[in-house]
């Protein structure tokens, strides 16, 4: 216990008696609804056994180690080079700059680009959709082309592609590419562990959000990534 302060106990007491108020607070709407059979209050409920295994585990931690070693982890990080590395580096100059920034209108460009065509050309709705593929062919193209020499822009701009493609071609069909992605970007470079965490992040993502708490993630909006994101679901469920 001589690693433990009065205010870590607080800290934790606190978390865990909002979990529990918060939990006890629940049953007030806790309610069967005809779309999830675990009912309305399942989802809040889970976040709150999480918000608890994190304070316990924080308390835990604390005990075993305590704050001396977390600062002499900061301090050896802060000395590991980094700030060297960056000062040689090129990441502070204009042009790079300008690189990073163009990376980053890709998602914007396919959000409203396909649309504002449709417009032009009146377009229906089978039309739109081709123009949404033909513009997400040529702005990935140009994605994989432009962060070859800046992967820290290709950082940047990836989480705001998957938000800018997901409703279209859905989270089943886009997240292990953005799973992988996060990885190659991060400097993975061997494909097979790529390939076998990528599986396991997606098995636990769709094991929690799919088949336990019967969470709606998107499932696509043009064919044929819509009925390959209904068929996981009908699979899953």
């Amino acid at each position: 216990m001589r690693n433990l302060r009065l205010a870590h106990v607080i800290e934790a007491g606190a978390w865990l008696s909002l979990a529990l108020l918060l939990f006890i607070s629940s049953f007030d709407f806790s309610q069967e609804i005809e779309i999830y059979k675990f009912g309305a209050s399942a989802w809040p409920r889970a976040i709150l056994l999480l918000i608890a295994v994190a304070a316990v585990g924080q308390l835990f931690g604390q005990w075993l180690r305590g704050e001396g070693q977390g600062s002499e982890m900061l301090d050896k990080a802060s000395d590991d080079g980094a700030a060297l590395a960056a000062q040689l580096s090129d990441h502070n100059n204009p042009k790079w700059l300008a690189w990073t920034f163009l990376l980053m209108t890709i998602p914007f460009v396919y959000m409203n680009l396909p649309g504002m065509t449709g417009e032009w050309l009146s377009l229906d709705k089978s039309g739109l959709h081709q123009a949404k593929l033909l513009t997400a062919a040529v702005l990935i193209t140009i994605f994989l082309l432009a962060i070859r020499g800046n992967h820290i822009g290709g950082m940047l701009t990836l989480p705001l592609l998957f938000g800018a493609f997901i409703q279209d071609f859905g989270f089943y069909f886009t997240a292990p590419f953005f799973i992988l992605g996060t990885m190659y970007l991060m400097g993975e470079r061997h494909w097979k562990n790529m390939i076998m965490v990528g599986a396991l992040i997606m098995g636990i993502l769709l094991a929690l959000f799919v088949s336990l708490l019967y969470v709606g993630l998107p499932t696509g909006n043009i064919s044929p990534f819509y009925e390959f994101g209904t068929t996981v679901v009908n699979l899953l469920q």
